[in-house]
Parts: C-alpha cells; structure tokens; sequence
C-alpha cells in the first residue's frame, strides 16, 4: 500500500491588521435654556383653558335662549288653546242660535231650492214665510 503524496497547500499570509482612522469629534453644543419651552407650554395650557372658558361660556347663554324660548312657548300654547277652547264654545250651536236671535234673526221655516239647469224655484213661497 502505498500512499499518494501529500500536496502542502501554503496557507494565506495574514493581512497586516491597520487601525481605523481616527478623527476629531467635536463635543456637543451645550444645550440651550428651557425657559422659552417652559413659557410655550404654559401658552399652550393657558390658550386652552380660555378656549373652553369662552365655549362653556357660550353654551350656557345657548342654554338660558333655549330655556327662555320653551318658557316662552309655553305660554303661548296655553294662550292657544284657551282662544281655541273659547273659539269652540263661541261656535256651538246654542251660542249661535242666542246670538242670531239677539241680532233679530228668525229661523226659517221651509227651504226653497233653486234650480240652476231650469231657472225655477222649488218649494212653495208659502213654506219659506
């Protein structure tokens, strides 16, 4: 048995390791005041507080108009209906019969019809006095 000879395979040289390239960083600003955030903020708050003071505001005086208004409707439906009760008792049959005969009416006895088609009354003259 013999054997193959082996082949020695020359390793890769190793690359010279080089150091990463160094630059100056400059140092941060230093950070500014927070008075002028602080002040935005407290603008902000305050714009939102007379915002809903001026809505609420408003809403209460839509409030009373609508509370006025239904006051005010009322009456008013009241009114309507004692003029329309009054109205009713005015026209009841009674009430008119009491007030033609205050005006001197009498009520009629016979009813005559015209006859538009002939030009002729009927009835009799005699039952209409």
């Amino acid at each position: 048995m013999s054997t193959l000879p082996r082949t020695v395979v020359a390793a890769p040289l190793p690359r010279p390791r080089t150091r990463p390239r160094l630059e100056v960083v400059r140092a941060p600003e230093t950070s500014r005041s927070v008075v002028p955030f602080l002040v935005g903020c407290v603008l902000v708050l305050l714009a939102a507080l007379v915002a809903a003071l001026i809505l609420n505001t408003s809403m209460a005086v839509a409030s009373y108009s609508i509370h006025a208004g239904k006051s005010e409707l009322a009456v008013l439906t009241e009114i309507g209906d004692q003029l329309a009760e009054k109205s009713e008792s005015l026209a009841s049959p009674s009430q008119l019969q009491n007030r033609a005969a205050a005006l001197g009416m009498v009520p009629a006895e016979a009813t005559l019809y015209l006859s538009v088609a002939t030009g002729s009354i009927l009835g009799t003259a005699e039952e209409g006095n």
